[in-house]
């Protein structure tokens, strides 16, 4: 793994190796361990797991002394992964979803190994693995899943007597409570169009299945005038009616101090935010229920998808050395590590939910009553997510529903078109 001191100890190897080579009339300039080193770029956007990545990376790299693994992350991974790829520099190894477009495009062009037959693809809950085939092969293992959920301040609503609302109404109900107590009841970071889209998907996810978004992409699709979208838009907007005043300046990362810090009741987000905010305040006594997307307790349904999950690139120099860094991410015992860590719920057999405040979630995702994201079917991939998110921040601007679904709708057509 790459450290800044590496360069530093490489200087001085290179006059010491370049000293020894004179000395010996130039023979042997280079150590045969030198030469077996097998480096590999690991590239990710999940910026909230870097901490526990260097930790498996520090620990494989002791067991296989041969590989030196360059730990990439960055923000919004998957639009820099897509400018990489588009100009032909592609990562060994990186985080790839299932499903999605963009991974769709990446197999029939031939970038991604075949894993199919790897051992290690075994460890791994099949219904959830499954979802990489492709003409029944798969070119990716998943590790965990994500799950998205309505983050609470739990000494607030026992302050306030409030129990964890499981309907659409009830959500509403227990919104409107909290402002006129004169507390902060939401938390929204409108200043970011990808947070918008997490809390807007989960609406879109438990209205429209896979089925919807096939017809979506075949054929012409009324949506300016469907009376679900309608329906939708229209309960995202009673939501924005308890946000914070300046929800539209705020970004994640001061939503999630502001949280942290107690001033708000509520946050819709996955997961994957756990441990900011378990870092930003050890003492913060929190938990995370479903969303309750319907009036239905018993239909609503956890939006989430497989979170981290990994590709190989076909043109790696090392295959079967990336492939031996996947053995060993999804190994049970180094699974668990990261579910520990992040609160994710494990794709890896045998990975237990230890997190307590996870357990309402992780109960419907082990009853199946799991809803994908949306944005994983859509033609696009990547270009089309970006789209939807700056067509719902307008619309939460604007508060126009007619030209917010408008341009849904010219949006979905220009992707079939290009098709």
């Amino acid at each position: 793994m790459k450290k800044s001191a590496v360069l530093l100890t490489s200087f001085f190897l290179v006059i010491s190796l370049f000293l020894s080579a004179c000395a010996s009339g130039g023979k042997d300039s280079i150590t045969s361990e030198e030469k077996e080193k097998k480096k590999l770029e690991f590239f990710h956007g999940k910026v909230e797991t870097a901490k526990i990545f260097e930790e498996l990376i520090e620990e494989f790299e002791k067991e296989n002394p041969d590989i030196d693994i360059e730990h990439v992350y960055v923000p919004y991974g998957s639009t820099v992964l897509k400018t990489r790829i588009a100009r032909g520099d592609i990562p060994d190894i990186f985080v790839t979803y299932p499903i999605e477009y963009d991974y769709l495009l990446r197999v029939e062009k031939g970038y991604l190994l075949d894993l199919t037959n790897e051992a290690f693809v075994r460890n791994i809950q099949p219904e959830i693995q499954n979802r990489y085939l492709v003409n029944g092969r798969m070119y990716g293992v998943a590790l965990s899943q994500n799950a998205v959920g309505i983050i609470y301040n739990k000494d607030i609503f026992e302050e306030l007597n409030l129990e964890i609302p499981r309907t659409w109404d009830k959500f509403i109900q227990t919104l409107e409570t909290i402002k006129k107590a004169g507390k902060q009841p939401i938390l929204m970071a409108n200043k970011d169009p990808v947070q918008i889209s997490v809390f807007n998907l989960n609406l879109v996810a438990n209205e429209f299945d896979s089925k919807y978004w096939d017809k979506v992409n075949k054929e012409d699709i009324n949506i300016t005038n469907d009376k679900r979208w309608m329906r939708i838009s229209k309960k995202m907007l009673q939501v924005l009616n308890y946000v914070q005043r300046d929800s539209f300046s705020a970004d994640t990362d001061q939503v999630k101090k502001a949280f942290a810090n107690g001033e708000g009741a509520m946050y819709i987000m996955g997961t994957w935010a756990l441990p900011d905010l378990e870092e930003l305040n050890s003492n913060l006594n929190y938990g995370i229920f479903p969303f309750p997307a319907t009036n239905d307790s018993k239909k609503n349904n956890v939006l989430g998808g497989v979170d981290a999950g990994f590709a190989i690139s076909a043109d790696t120099p090392y295959p079967e050395a990336a492939k031996r860094f996947l053995a060993f991410i999804v190994e049970t015992e180094n699974a668990q590590k990261f579910s520990d860590y992040e609160g994710s719920i494990s794709a890896v057999k045998g990975v237990q939910m230890k997190k307590q405040e996870v357990k309402l979630i992780d109960q419907l995702v082990k009853q199946e009553r799991v809803v994908n994201w949306p944005n994983h079917y859509w033609l696009g991939g990547t270009a089309a997510e970006d789209e939807f998110r700056k067509y719902s921040q307008q619309f939460f601007i604007d508060r126009n529903v007619s030209a917010y679904l408008e341009n849904i709708e010219k949006m979905f057509s220009n992707y079939r078109q290009a098709e």
